[in-house]
């Protein structure tokens, strides 16, 4: 398994447990992180979009642009595959990834930099993806 830097930032202490529960889960379920997007991508992307990322995310990226963690527990897209205006979903919302392969994504608001867990229309807001990474490792 791959495991890219872990970069110095606020997901430290989350990437850190995610990569040990990783190590000791990859016998029985496949891992996979991407290199890093860098900082100079994550910038040209907001201006393309006119989109600020949140920064909780941001980390993320810095870390793995791109992700499969436990065999599509929770996949991470990479910035090129990023949804803007998503059918069903507001438009507000940008989705980043998805969680248990049942319908449910992970996104962030445009307006209100929240993160989002979306749920089958339900949608969960949390102030960072720091959240979104603990609900992840306790299903793991």
């Amino acid at each position: 398994m791959f495991v890219p830097e872990i970069p110095n930032n606020g997901l430290k202490k989350e990437i850190t447990e995610i990569i040990q529960l990783s190590k000791l889960l990859e016998k029985e379920y496949t891992f996979k992180y991407s290199f890093p997007a860098t900082k100079e991508e994550i910038k040209i992307w907001e201006e393309q979009y006119n989109i600020t990322i949140p920064e909780s995310l941001k980390n993320w990226l810095l870390f793995s642009n791109g992700s499969d963690i436990r065999q599509g527990l929770m996949i991470t897209y990479s910035l090129s595959g990023f949804i803007i205006n998503c059918d069903n979903i507001s438009e507000d919302i940008v989705i980043v990834g998805e969680v248990i392969g049942d319908g449910e994504y992970i996104g962030f608001s445009k307006k209100a930099g929240k993160i989002l867990w979306i749920d089958h229309g339900k949608i969960k807001e949390f102030e960072k993806f720091n959240s979104i990474l603990e609900l992840i490792m306790d299903m793991m």
